[in-house]
């Protein structure tokens, strides 16, 4: 039985590192459990997506959209697009901000 072809593209390459970062979480994406807000809660708080979460730890790392792009196997406008909306719901105007915000307010591990 061969690698469903599928999963040789690049979407198919970001599904399962998708897939292996839900399971190491523990729990299935967009699961809602007792006393789970769904997937809109996620684990960064303030309203933020596992996916935002994620990425708001590597703007807080000084990396650049492409290179969070790249480790997390998804498109620099998708990076983006998380960005924004992170910026959005912590009501700041740019990454340093948000950065200093998250901070604050203890949305930032270690």
């Amino acid at each position: 039985m061969g690698v469903d072809p599928a999963l040789k593209t690049r979407h198919g390459a970001e599904l399962v590192a998708r897939a292996v970062r839900t399971a190491e979480r523990g729990r299935p994406r967009g699961h809602r459990g007792a006393g789970d807000g769904g997937p809109a809660a996620g684990r960064g708080g303030d309203g933020l997506t596992d996916g935002e979460a994620e990425v708001l730890e590597l703007v807080a790392q000084g990396l650049t959209n492409r290179q969070i792009g790249d480790r997390l196997f998804i498109s620099g406008k998708t990076v983006s697009v998380h960005v924004s909306n992170l910026l959005a719901k912590l009501g700041v105007a740019g990454r340093a901000e948000a950065v200093a915000v998250a901070h604050r307010r203890g949305l930032l591990a270690g």
